[in-house]
């Protein structure tokens, strides 16, 4: 009867420390990869990062005057992210490398659409200013009545 109490109490503290460790892993991983240098660089990365954004409503703006449709927010996420490809040489007072190896490509995704999603929110927040500011434009583009 006693082996079966300490298998049990073996199994319970193995169990524990599982459960313990499956907790903790993500906590200890954390979002950063570590980096000392990713709280330098990272910003140093939001003027491309709103360029890239910039970039795809553009093509977007292309897209309807050419063929009469938008790009849709997948295809301009995309495009955003393609830029990690076409980052200069230096960032700040960083090389290319180093930048690569601080911020991965699946890194800069998430920091492009952070940047979006902070955008989004500030165009939500002031919808109201930007439909008069709209409705203002439409009515000096009507065209005049004779």
């Amino acid at each position: 009867m006693n082996e079966w109490i300490w298998l049990f109490v073996g199994l319970a503290t193995a169990s524990g420390i599982f459960a313990l460790l499956v907790v903790l892993y993500p906590k200890l991983k954390g979002e950063t990869q570590g980096y000392p240098l990713e709280a330098i660089v990272e910003p140093l990365l939001l003027p491309l990062i709103y360029e890239a954004i910039c970039a795809a409503y553009r093509m977007s703006e292309q897209a309807m005057d050419q063929i009469g449709d938008r790009i849709k927010g997948l295809d301009k996420k995309a495009i955003a992210d393609s830029v990690y490809a076409m980052l200069p040489d230096k960032i700040g007072d960083f090389e290319l490398t180093v930048v690569k190896s601080v911020v991965s490509k699946e890194r800069f995704e998430q920091l492009v659409q952070d940047a979006f999603d902070r955008f989004d929110r500030f165009y939500k927040t002031h919808r109201d200013h930007f439909d008069e500011q709209f409705g203002k434009w439409q009515q000096t583009q009507a065209p005049a009545e004779a």
